[in-house]
């Protein structure tokens, strides 16, 4: 309810509005919330996780880093199968800021397989700030980045937060350095 529409023109609200009813879940779907640093994505992300918990939906929220990080130390306990089990129990993982820390290549695979094992049985909701064509910067090459790519957008609606940061409007600061060096890049 308090999102800022005008601060997010291009976001049609009736679209998010729907996700909200939080019907995506029941059909295995995913949400993918691509923008700048300040859009509005996390916020989101969250907000969508509420709505779910209030429709009895089990939500998961955590940051890219920290989830590939358990995997990582689950795997050299020897305990990676249970934490992949534990995670797959909830209906909803909110998988915030994919991209803003680079993986190692055994972080990055096991986020892959984290990956693979809830498409299309459990939903997603990622947020990044990175455009699809350079997630392979995250995954380490371009096949493992298409292979992910795939899989979170098949079945997902993708939403694209544009604009400076809402943190620092009126603030004097026009944009961030990151996303002036994004509107720079033609590849973008």
């Amino acid at each position: 309810d308090g999102l800022d529409f005008s601060a997010q023109p291009g976001l049609d609200r009736n679209e998010v509005l729907e996700l909200f009813r939080c019907d995506f879940v029941a059909e295995a779907a995913n949400v993918v919330l691509l923008g700048g640093v300040g859009t509005g994505k996390t916020h989101l992300a969250i907000a969508l996780g509420m709505a779910c918990c209030q429709h009895d939906h089990r939500v998961r929220f955590t940051t890219a880093a920290e989830l590939t990080n358990a995997f990582v130390e689950a795997k050299r306990e020897g305990r990676l199968s249970r934490k992949l089990e534990q995670l797959a129990r909830y209906d909803v993982v909110i998988l915030d800021e994919l991209g803003y820390v680079p993986f190692d290549r055994e972080g990055a695979d096991l986020l892959f397989g984290f990956i693979t094992r809830v498409y299309e049985r459990k939903s997603l909701v990622v947020t990044t700030n990175l455009p699809f064509a350079k997630w392979s910067e995250v995954f380490h090459d371009a096949t493992s980045a298409a292979a992910v790519i795939d899989r979170i957008v098949h079945h997902a609606d993708v939403l694209t937060l544009k604009g400076a940061s809402y943190r620092l409007r009126n603030r004097g600061i026009d944009t961030l350095p990151s996303i002036r060096a994004a509107a720079e890049d033609p590849d973008n």
